[in-house]
């Protein structure tokens, strides 16, 4: 399976440089009704996303948005584009695996100074899937956390997956195709990661979505595999000037030179403005 990210000449240089591909918290989308329609209890706050598609065809209005006119690039990967490593230290909260964990994100990516991100990657058949775009996303917002309380004050949380969380949107999106990852991060205990921090963890979490109180990091990056990062192939926006192309191809050369650049399909079909 192919994806594919719009995007400008300079977050190509980020993602070149870095070797990662960065999450955005749900936030900062474009599409303001994800971060606004979750009920009183939002889990925007604590949902990292990025965002691609599975569209062979070139989009011109994914072309238009997020490559600054036409003249940005489209990094396709052949497969999801992170790099699964086995973790030095093993996830003793997670059930259900048994020997080895294999994860885009290090034990200490996991479990940072600024979040706590939940491992819902560990599976990577299941991490990522394509958005589905329905006529109303209110109930599906709504109905993303609950919360009920007990007689003696405290609190359970009914919380979906992070793989079934911010996979709606309204149908005015559909044009975008999009095929999306998002991570579920709670920020990290206060004591930092001893046990009891462990054995608290579960309180702690609900404490932060019933108070509001996210991560501070706006994002989390997540490692490129090497071998996907070689063979990506760079289409290059349909109104990319010759010195743009330039740059890219220089890029290329200095970071990846086994990758392919290519033109537009839409290249010398659509009039500058």
């Amino acid at each position: 399976m192919k994806l594919h990210h719009y995007t400008t000449i300079e977050t190509l240089a980020l993602i070149l440089d870095s070797s990662k591909i960065r999450f955005n918290r749900l936030t900062n989308v474009d599409d303001i009704q994800e971060a606004e329609l979750y009920g009183k209890y939002s889990v925007a706050p604590f949902l990292y996303v990025s965002c691609w598609t599975t569209s062979e065809v070139e989009n011109i209005p994914l072309w238009t948005m997020y490559t600054a006119n036409m003249k940005g690039v489209r990094i396709t990967f052949e497969d999801k584009p992170f790099f699964y490593q086995k973790l030095d230290k093993p996830l003793h909260f997670v059930q259900g695996h048994t020997g080895d964990m294999y994860s885009p994100l290090t034990y200490d990516q996991i479990c940072n100074e600024q979040c706590f991100v939940i491992p819902n990657f560990l599976d990577k058949s299941k991490f990522g899937g394509e958005m589905q775009y329905v006529p109303d996303v209110t109930d599906y917002y709504k109905e993303a956390a609950k919360l009920t309380f007990n007689p003696d004050g405290t609190a359970n949380v009914e919380l979906k997956s992070a793989n079934d969380l911010a996979i709606h949107k309204n149908e005015y999106w559909k044009f975008q195709e999009e095929y999306r990852f998002s991570l579920l991060a709670f920020p990290a205990p206060p004591t930092g990661y001893d046990q009891s921090a462990w054995d608290n963890m579960h309180h702690h979490s609900v404490n932060s979505i019933y108070h509001g109180v996210c991560p501070d990091n706006e994002f989390i990056d997540v490692d490129i595999c090497p071998t996907l990062l070689r063979s990506i192939i760079v289409t290059l926006g349909p109104l990319t000037t010759f010195s743009e192309e330039v740059m890219v191809r220089s890029l290329i050369e200095k970071y990846c030179p086994e990758a392919k650049v290519e033109y537009s399909s839409l290249k010398g079909m659509i009039r500058a403005k």
